[in-house]
């Protein structure tokens, strides 16, 4: 059986919608399934030195969080997201390591399910929502509990501008302020 993920890049963030509001880009990652039934995760990927091949990848340490059991696979990795530029690249690899989770775990997790353990493992909704429901979402995360609204956007064009440098999401938001005064905000 070939089974094949596909979960698009996010734009996050968007204007007054910080953590709560989410896009759904035309760029994608692809996790392919090559082979089954061995003894050692193997993950094949062209993305640079710095994401693992093995089980210590984000995809696969997000699918042995939700199966902590799952036969490993061999995967083959495609992604045209550019990697820590805020188009959502951690995002888009926690969902297929869930997606990829569900699937051969047999869980049969609903979209609400998985938007909600994205929510938990990722820590707010704003990207991991949209690359499971696709399109426009406005989303929140009270009390360990996720609402979201998947909402129709227009076919636009949208211009990204992509720094030639990494920088970790914890990192960057590591200099923004625990509060702003009102006149601020």
């Amino acid at each position: 059986m070939s089974v094949k993920i596909i979960v698009p890049a996010t734009s996050a963030n968007i204007g007054p919608g910080f953590d709560s509001l989410g896009l759904a880009v035309t760029s994608y990652l692809t996790v392919m399934v090559v082979e089954e039934n061995i003894d050692d995760w193997y993950v094949d990927h062209n993305l640079g030195e710095k994401i693992p091949h093995d089980e210590e990848n984000l995809i696969v340490k997000t699918a042995l969080e939700l199966v902590p059991n799952l036969q490993p696979l061999a995967i083959k990795v495609e992604s045209d997201i550019p990697l820590t530029r805020g188009l959502g690249s951690s995002s888009s690899a926690i969902v297929a390591g869930l997606m990829l989770a569900n699937h051969f775990g047999n869980l049969n997790l609903s979209k609400q399910e998985l938007v909600q353990r994205a929510t938990e493992i990722e820590g707010h909704p704003d990207n991991v929502a949209p690359a499971i429901l696709g399109d426009f979402v406005v989303a929140t995360y009270l009390d360990g509990e996720i609402m979201y609204e998947k909402i129709s956007f227009p076919d636009v064009s949208l211009l990204a501008y992509i720094p030639d440098y990494w920088l970790a999401t914890k990192k960057s938001r590591g200099v923004l302020p625990a509060n702003l005064d009102f006149k601020d905000a």
